[in-house]
């Protein structure tokens, strides 16, 4: 367990002591908050240090040389592990988060770019613990996907479309036995979060994040199977191969 040699400037039994103490702390954080590059951190041994009630923050730079960002390490006290004058902390949390923008198939980056940027957002959400508002926001973004697909796939029909519901786009206009098992599946659990009770009790956001990119994924591989007749044809390249 390493530790650290501190100046003590507050305390809850006494805010007014000040001096010198050593921590422990069970582990240095070893991904940067902001940037999510996996780090060994500079511990910023001049920024002032606090142990107040059951907690304490400890301050450290990225050494990512392309972030170099200041973050906090948030420290829960462990009396169980703490011994006399030593006192033991374990990590909670480290702030600020910055949570990384999602990533995905560029063929569903290009069909619906407000999938991508109401997903980043709820993304966001999550990564911040607002849970609660997060999985409203990944059945918002599960929607623009499934309506951009079917319109682009039946464009005539684009305003039935935006004004049906979820599950009757899905049942109408996306083909594929899988792909209409997945998204009716993350259908299901979007509506989940936006109910007052659960209907799929056991199932949570991470099981319909599972659903939504699978449903990106499986619109990512039709995409790439509609432009092979095209892009190579049966009848093999237009101009043939000449041996030499």
């Amino acid at each position: 367990m390493p530790t650290v040699s501190v100046t003590l400037i507050k305390t809850a039994a006494n805010p007014s002591a000040a001096g010198n103490a050593t921590v422990s702390l069970n582990e240095m954080p070893n991904e940067c908050p902001v940037c999510h590059i996996t780090i060994e951190p500079e511990y910023l041994t001049g920024a002032p240090f606090a142990v107040a009630f059951d907690w304490t923050e400890v301050y450290f730079r990225c050494t990512n040389m392309r972030c170099r960002r200041h973050f906090t390490a948030l420290y829960k006290r462990d009396r169980g592990a703490s011994q006399g004058s030593l006192q033991c902390f374990t990590l909670e949390q480290c702030v600020p988060v910055a949570p990384p923008r999602p990533r995905f198939d560029a063929a569903v980056s290009e069909l619906s770019p407000s999938f991508i940027e109401v997903y980043a957002q709820s993304s966001a959400a999550e990564g911040y613990g607002l849970t609660e508002v997060a999985g409203p926001g990944f059945r918002k973004a599960l929607e623009f996907l499934v309506k951009d697909y079917a319109i682009l796939l039946n464009p005539q029909q684009a305003e039935a479309i935006k004004q049906k519901q979820l599950a009757s786009v899905i049942k109408e206009f996306l083909p594929g036995d899988k792909l209409g098992v997945v998204s009716s599946r993350a259908a299901w659990l979007g509506n989940d979060q936006t109910h007052y009770e659960c209907r799929w009790v056991g199932k949570d956001l991470q099981d319909l994040k599972k659903l939504i990119d699978a449903t990106a994924h499986f619109i990512a591989m039709e995409r790439l199977v509609a432009d092979l007749p095209v892009d190579m044809p049966a009848t093999g390249p237009a101009t043939p191969i000449q041996n030499p």
